[in-house]
């Protein structure tokens, strides 16, 4: 089998032993998963965190291509603030124990290692300040500070489930929306 065939299959199964057996999964369950052994797993990854990130990143295409359908599909920027909170808690709701699992994979790492989603944060952003005519210089910090503050609230209300998701995004919706007012808001 194909080196990136394999790495696939492997993390297939690595989304069904993290769905079945928690998030705490280890390599040979996902070996067993895929009907390989645990040396055919380190051929392709070389420890645990190794897979782990691949799986992030496979999760983060898929809600950066969610983000850019939103960005692309409608056009009033509040309803599109409130479509992305909605897709991050959504994946949290549908995908617990992934969530847990891969939450801490999503995120920077160190101050310089801007991951996917900040990236793509960070360009839609500059694009909707552009094309109202305003300095694109905030994207990146307001890309962190989103990403930060989404991340935060969602884990929390994935942990706890104190109140809706709808809840949940609706307050989100209501803090960073009042962060973009101050967009023009003189210096």
């Amino acid at each position: 089998m194909d080196p990136t065939q394999r790495r696939e299959q492997l993390l297939d199964a690595a989304e069904v032993a993290i769905r079945e057996s928690g998030p705490d999964v280890g390599l040979a369950e996902v070996a067993a998963a895929a009907g390989l052994t645990r040396s055919a797993v380190y051929a392709s990854f070389t420890d645990r965190t190794a897979l782990l990130d691949s799986l992030a990143n496979r999760h983060t295409r898929l809600i950066i291509g969610r983000l850019a359908r939103i960005a692309g599909g409608i056009a009033d920027p509040a309803e599109q603030t409130r479509a992305a909170i909605d897709i991050l808690a959504g994946w949290f709701e549908d995908e617990p124990q992934l969530a847990q699992a891969l939450s801490g994979h999503l995120l920077p790492t160190a101050p310089l290692s801007d991951t996917a989603v900040v990236a793509a944060i960070t360009g839609i952003l500059s694009e909707g300040f552009a094309a109202r005519g305003r300095d694109t210089a905030p994207a990146p910090t307001w890309a962190h500070a989103l990403v930060g503050a989404m991340s935060s609230t969602i884990t929390w209300w994935s942990a706890t489930r104190t109140i809706s998701r709808e809840q949940v995004v609706d307050h989100l919706f209501l803090l960073v929306w009042s962060g973009f007012s101050g967009i023009d808001t003189p210096r």
